[in-house]
């Protein structure tokens, strides 16, 4: 190879090479005769969709003079010459991502060096300090600044990222922190694209459907999200007032106008500058080994302020109001009073003599709740302490039907009445992919309530996970946090299901419900393992 890189060289010209990594699109190669470059080939099975004209516009850009071109480089391993065998399009060469931008971490594996993907960073105090990484407010900040400002420059270059997550973006924690581009062929120049976009799973902008991937718009909502998560140490969160606790108030009015589901409302990148700027001059560095300000003690699980929530009903069903806490006693109130008057009105048209028919006998005061007979209400005490059913005018209590007769004369009383399903900030909650995910969500909730749950791949594996997630339970409410379109079309939910009290397992729990759609709409064909998660 020879000095200047010229824009198309040879496979067999790059000399021995040695594998250094792999992704979902291909494979990378350091280059032994010249270690500046790194080469990218494409999977086998993506080389004919690859874009070859946009490719080569790539390899232009950056080889255009001046001091853009310049910083491109700096900040990004951007295409630089295509890389051809017998005249096919295998792949490109890259910049080799520079030392700063790797970092020495503490693995469960032991110590390893490895690429400071900013993913690590987003996670609480614990998580880094077991890491060996220190990281504080200032930082943030000023990784945050570089980014808005790396962007900048990418929209006025006509370079839009897409695909903006923090696996795909890399930090420094020099005397000033820097940001660093990868997988840089999957962005869009000019509304070009190499290949088809795509998304990482819970980057996501609020309606894939309905949104354009890969704009300026896209890529402040994902800024927006990258400026939460970052000072709310959270992996999935979508509300800015998770990142209140450190982030300055003006910059999480930025953030939640970025999550902004109306695409034209969002701020640039750019406009985040000056505050940023700003919250820098007035955030002084933290010495190692020193809390960062406004730290909770430590907990088993780090604490979050609620996000509000919204509640979007089924078709045709009105929104139930969620219970100010998670303890039995708001739930169980919730099912009395559901079920007393139901309760009441077969009595009226079963047995107007105040005895069951089938049992001839009145009931103890307060049957069934403080009856020691099983109940067949998942998650429900078998005995709440104090609760007395009502007596007549003579003090009498009157006939209320054995248990197994009230379960099947009720059959759709069973906890169904306490599901809620809500939709996490950042989604759009008017769109018909949501309310068609919440129906279908809703309905999945009821079905694990009741271990009824019916898939459409009822193969071991899946039968393990529903059998897993069912245990994990009883759970009363799910929040969707993520809706993608998988690449066969269908809907996929990301969901965050909350247990009754505190569960067999304390905590709450996720999984990626695949949506499958028959004549009915939407329900789910099938589920990936469910993983712990922190709750909404």
């Amino acid at each position: 190879m020879t000095n200047p890189l010229p824009p198309e060289v040879s496979l067999s010209a790059l000399g021995p090479r040695t594998r250094i990594g792999a992704g979902g699109q291909g494979t990378v190669y350091a280059l032994a005769e010249d270690p500046r470059w790194v080469y990218k080939e494409y999977a086998t099975r993506l080389v004919d969709d690859v874009d070859v004209t946009t490719l080569n516009r790539f390899v232009r850009l950056a080889a255009g003079a001046g001091p853009d071109a310049d910083a491109l480089l700096g900040l990004a391993a951007w295409p630089t010459a295509v890389v051809r065998k017998e005249g096919v399009v295998r792949g490109f060469l890259m910049p080799r991502v520079p030392e700063r931008f790797h970092v020495r971490i503490q693995l469960p594996r032991g110590p390893d060096t490895v690429l400071a993907q900013v993913q690590y960073l987003l996670n609480n105090d614990d998580y880094l300090r077991d890491r060996g990484l220190h990281i504080d407010n200032r930082m943030r900040l000023e990784l945050l600044r570089d980014t808005s400002e790396a962007l900048t420059l990418l929209h006025r270059l006509g370079v839009c990222v897409g695909d903006l997550s923090p696996n795909n973006l890399l930090f420094s924690l020099d005397a000033r922190p820097r940001c660093y581009f990868i997988d840089c062929d999957a962005m869009r120049l000019d509304g070009d694209s190499v290949l088809a976009q795509a998304e990482t799973p819970e980057w996501h902008v609020p309606d894939a459907d309905a949104e354009e991937l890969a704009t300026p718009a896209t890529d402040a909502f994902k800024f927006g999200l990258l400026a939460v998560r970052l000072f709310a140490g959270d992996q999935q969160t979508r509300d800015p007032d998770a990142a209140r606790r450190r982030l300055d108030r003006q910059l999480v009015l930025l953030a939640g106008r970025s999550l902004d589901p109306a695409p034209d409302r969002r701020p640039a990148p750019q406009q985040w500058l000056d505050v940023l700027d700003r919250s820098i001059r007035r955030t002084p560095p933290t010495p190692p080994g020193t809390p960062p300000a406004g730290r909770e003690p430590p907990r088993q699980e780090p604490s979050r302020p609620s996000p509000v929530r919204r509640i979007v009903p089924r078709p045709g069903a009105v929104a139930r109001p969620r219970p100010a806490g998670r303890g039995w006693g708001l739930l169980v109130a919730a099912a009395v009073a559901a079920i007393v008057p139901l309760v009441g009105l077969i009595n009226a048209n079963g047995d107007p003599s105040g005895t069951y028919p089938r049992t001839g006998q009145n009931l103890p005061t307060g049957y069934p709740w403080n009856s020691d007979r099983p109940l067949d209400y998942p998650g429900l005490p078998t005995r709440i302490p104090g609760l007395v059913l009502p007596t007549d005018a003579l003090g009498r209590t009157p006939g209320y039907p054995t248990y197994p007769d009230l379960a099947s004369r009720l059959p759709l009383i069973r906890a169904c009445l306490l599901n809620d399903v809500t939709v996490g900030r950042g989604l759009n909650a008017a769109s018909a992919r949501t309310k068609a995910a919440v129906s279908a969500v809703d309905s999945f909730l009821c079905a694990l309530w009741n271990k009824a749950v019916s898939l459409d791949d009822r193969s071991r594996t899946q039968t393990a996970r529903v059998a897993t997630l069912a245990g994990k339970g009883p759970f009363h409410a799910a929040t969707i946090i993520g809706i993608r379109t998988a690449a066969s079309g269908s809907p996929q939910v990301n969901v965050v299901f909350e247990p009754v009290g505190d569960g067999p397992s304390s905590g709450c729990w996720r999984s990626r419900l695949s949506l499958v759609k028959d004549d009915d709409g939407y329900h789910v064909g099938s589920l990936s393992a469910p993983v712990r998660a922190s709750c909404p």
